[in-house]
């Protein structure tokens, strides 16, 4: 199985982690490391197993997120409705 490395920059990044957090979880063991020469320096790359593993993805979840957004859609649609109603009626109010 390859190995996925990143610097901790660019762990920090994809993570949305701070450089402090992701140097902390490198000193504690929590994230896996290894260290290579790089220009002359030694540098730590973090291995970063998750960004391997394979993302599932079935017709059924996809069809439960555009089922999702469908239900969310009519009832924006519907507060959408209502305001503009109200917003109207406020209108005609004011206007006399």
């Amino acid at each position: 199985m390859p190995k996925n490395t990143m610097s901790i920059k660019e762990y920090a990044i994809t993570h949305k982690l701070s450089i402090y957090n992701v140097v902390k979880m490198t000193k504690n063991g929590t994230l896996k490391t290894e260290t290579k020469k790089v220009d002359g320096k030694d540098e730590i790359f973090i291995i970063d197993s998750e960004s391997l593993a394979p993302k599932n993805i079935t017709s059924d979840s996809v069809e439960e997120k555009i089922g999702d957004y469908e239900t969310a859609y009519f009832k924006l649609k519907i507060k959408y409705d209502r305001l503009k109603t109200n917003y109207e009626e406020l209108q005609k109010k004011i206007n006399g």
